[in-house]
């Protein structure tokens, strides 16, 4: 099976195999952050609890991707 063959499954049926791949992941605690990574982490989190994080919606986030790669 390739991409090509993924891409031609329903949505539903994709969502689902990409919950079983996940799933199929052991030990998520076994993935180690670098000090960097983490540091990085905590920022995020204070931006979003400080309420500086921005959010868009699906169709937003989409308008400034397609506007970003046209830029490009």
């Amino acid at each position: 099976m390739d991409i090509q063959d993924i891409k031609k499954m329903p949505v539903a049926k994709r969502i689902l195999i990409a919950q079983d791949i996940w799933d199929s992941i052991e030990d998520k605690d076994s993935i180690e952050l670098s000090d960097e990574m983490k540091t990085e982490l905590d920022s995020r989190i204070d931006h979003h609890k400080s309420g500086g994080a921005k959010y868009y919606s699906l169709e937003e986030s989409r308008k400034r991707n397609a506007k970003l790669r046209n830029d490009l």
